[in-house]
């Protein structure tokens, strides 16, 4: 260029910078409104480098945040390359965003934190909560985002400080902790043991609000209330209770101020003591019996105390320390086994003195009604002995034998007000037996001998030979088949009697064709054989025994043709199926069946056509499921692909005929 023209040039462009500015005359356009304070021609070397253009250097020495991520090799710029204008584009106006961001298009895998867990439905702004203006520079710690409840701060151990050491995104509760990780016992983890009934104690029982640190353990009122409200504040807790003692009860106290013997060692503490906030210990009352016990005497015997009769001993407090002898009515007989109280009444209304005792009518009732006055009751009881023992009833106009010898007096004269000694009848055995009689009057009331003797009533001589007894006929008791009292018309025909113990669907037939007398149960189809039944057996069938398939003493019929009625228990489909076992098994080999996986619509090929039925069908046959993460999800990989949700259908890449051989396809790319 002529030297005219280059100075013509240099005293032009001064003009024009001033006009539109040089910086618009050179400028691909305006910067965004984040860079408008860098939108002059002396700024442009801010982000672009002599000869390089834009580069990371540049770009970084301004965002130092994401230059802090690069450095420490986090989030999502860690691995980026340094190209940022590649993402961040500028030069296209004010209103132009740098920042292009699909909240939910983004894969957050890609910051190296991936939302598992609880974080996987959280929104963005959920953590990120300056958005959109903040979404990089946030920490992967717990704490960064949740408060540590647990009180770290006041601990040594560094357990508390770790989170991931007990939680994760999958489940926060933690409890109860392995032993490996944390050992109450252990003096690393805790300062307090926990023994006894401490072991069974619940975390939050002692940890209230998952507070661990600190935890007042010196004396047991630290975390227990104090049920004797400081009764015993002079001693401490252990000096009665120990921890491995159930609720914390008292396995032995020394009562040794009031020791306790006899009926009162077997009282529980309650009983003396009082039960929750009422209990009381000290100071109580012992000096006397009546301290504690009511005088039912109502002071009769004062100023003796209880003990000068009574004494305390295992299982109750005894009232056998008087000697009756002492008195003027020496106990003999049946009156030595009568309890005090029976005498002499009981409670305040009792009487231990004065009694009359000069004749038995004076206690007794005579129950004879004066029907052997004036003679007086010792005539016949004697001794205290109510019962009489030595009266001869062969001075009476019926002599008793047999049986009646054993019988006693009440047996025939009653007692009580029905008593009655003389005017009895006894013409006949209906007289005294006629509630007794099986026959209900059908019979002769003197034809009882006929068959009776009256050594013993069920001994019966009758001879049956009308009808001959044989076999198991000769065991059962006669009313057993004869049900009217009158003992006469009973049916013969086997059916008359044994109708209800047919089994049911027996065939028709006389029972006599495969039954007899002598066991009923050693029965046989004569020439008919099993076909008689309905049932012929064949294939597996065949080669049974009876008691295989009729068990024990039930009815041989009891047995159905269908198959759950032998083999329910034994079905391998938990009648999943259905009871038409038949449909694809037959008797004569019952493996082998007819069944063709294609009826169900799934049908198997590959690896699947190789497969036992139990691999997919170890829970049963019926809802089993088709998809191929029901069965396999245990075997996916852990690595970004397989965790991302867009290739969560395996049968884009995987194939039943080789699993192995995977082709990726998704959206045109391979």
């Amino acid at each position: 260029m002529p030297r005219g023209l280059l100075l013509l040039a240099l005293l032009w462009l001064p003009g024009l910078a001033g006009a539109q500015g040089l910086g618009g005359f050179v400028s691909p356009g305006p910067l965004a409104h984040d860079h408008a304070d860098l939108d002059r021609i002396l700024k442009c070397t801010e982000c672009h480098e002599p000869g390089a253009g834009v580069t990371a250097t540049r770009c970084l020495a301004c965002h130092d945040s994401v230059q802090d991520q690069i450095t420490a090799r986090t989030g999502l710029h860690a691995n980026r390359d340094d190209n940022c204008q590649s993402c961040h584009a500028d030069h296209r106006g004010r209103d132009f965003a740098l920042i292009q961001f699909d909240q939910d298009a983004f894969n957050h895998q890609a910051t190296g934190f991936a939302l598992r867990g609880e974080h996987a439905p959280l929104d963005c702004e959920a953590c990120h909560e300056e958005a959109p203006d903040a979404f990089i520079g946030l920490s992967s710690d717990c704490e960064s985002c949740h408060e540590e409840p647990h009180g770290a701060g006041e601990s040594t151990r560094p357990l508390l400080a770790n989170c991931r050491a007990c939680h994760d995104a999958e489940d926060w509760d933690a409890l109860p902790l392995a032993a490996s990780l944390f050992d109450h016992n252990k003096p690393a983890d805790a300062d307090y043991a926990l023994h006894g009934e401490h072991v069974d104690v619940a975390c939050e029982d002692c940890h209230k609000d998952a507070r661990f640190a600190p935890t007042a353990a010196e004396a047991c009122i630290d975390c227990h209330q104090d049920p004797h409200r400081e009764q015993f504040a002079d001693r401490t807790c252990e000096s009665c209770h120990s921890v491995d003692q159930k609720q914390f009860r008292i396995p032995s106290f020394d009562h040794g101020i009031w020791p306790l013997e006899g009926a009162h060692g077997d009282v529980t503490c309650r009983t003396c003591h009082g039960r929750g906030e009422a209990a009381r210990y000290r100071p109580l009352a012992h000096e006397r019996c009546d301290a504690c016990h009511e005088d039912v005497h109502e002071g009769q015997f004062a100023p003796r105390d209880c003990d000068a009769c009574h004494s305390s001993e295992a299982g109750g407090f005894t009232e056998g320390v008087i000697d009756h002898d002492q008195t003027k009515f020496p106990l003999r007989g049946e009156h030595a086994d009568v309890g005090c109280d029976d005498c002499h009444s009981e409670g305040p209304a009792a009487t231990f003195a004065g009694l009359p005792m000069e004749s038995c009518s004076t206690c007794h009732d005579d129950v004879h009604q004066e029907r052997f006055a004036p003679e007086a009751c010792e005539a016949c009881h004697t001794d205290g002995r109510w019962a009489v023992d030595d009266f001869d009833h062969g001075r009476t106009d019926y002599t008793l034998d047999g049986a009646h010898v054993d019988a006693s007096c009440e047996d025939c004269h009653r007692s009580g007000e029905e008593r009655k000694l003389v005017g009895l009848a006894f013409g006949s055995c209906l007289d005294c037996h006629r509630d007794d009689d099986p026959h209900q009057g059908h019979l002769a009331p003197e034809s009882c001998t006929d068959c009776h003797v009256t050594a013993a009533w069920a001994e019966v001589r009758f001879d049956h030979a009308v009808w001959p007894l044989e076999g198991k006929h000769d065991e059962p008791a006669c009313s057993d088949c004869h049900t009217d009292s009158a003992y006469r018309g009973a049916e013969t025909a086997c059916e008359s009697c044994h109708r209800d113990d047919t089994p049911k669907d027996h065939y028709d037939g006389d029972c006599g064709t495969c039954h007899a007398p002598a066991g009923w149960a050693d029965a046989t189809f004569g020439d008919l054989g099993h076909d008689a039944t309905g049932f012929p057996l064949v294939g597996a069938h065949g080669s049974l025994v009876c008691a295989d398939c009729h068990a024990g003493r039930a009815p041989k019929a009891a047995a159905g043709p269908e198959c759950v009625g032998c083999h329910g228990a034994d079905d391998p489909h938990r009648n999943l199926l259905g009871e038409g076992c038949t449909d694809c098994h037959r008797q004569d080999d019952w493996l082998r069946t007819s069944f063709r996986h294609a009826v169900t619509g799934y049908q198997l090929r590959g690896a699947h056509a190789v497969t036992s039925c139990q691999d997919c069908h170890a829970r049963g046959f019926a809802g089993t499921a088709d998809t191929c993460e029901r069965c396999h999800a245990g075997q996916q990989p852990d690595d970004t692909l397989h965790n991302d949700p867009l290739t969560s259908d395996c049968r884009m890449c995987h194939r039943e005929h080789d699993w192995g051989d995977a082709s990726f396809s998704f959206g045109g790319a391979r």
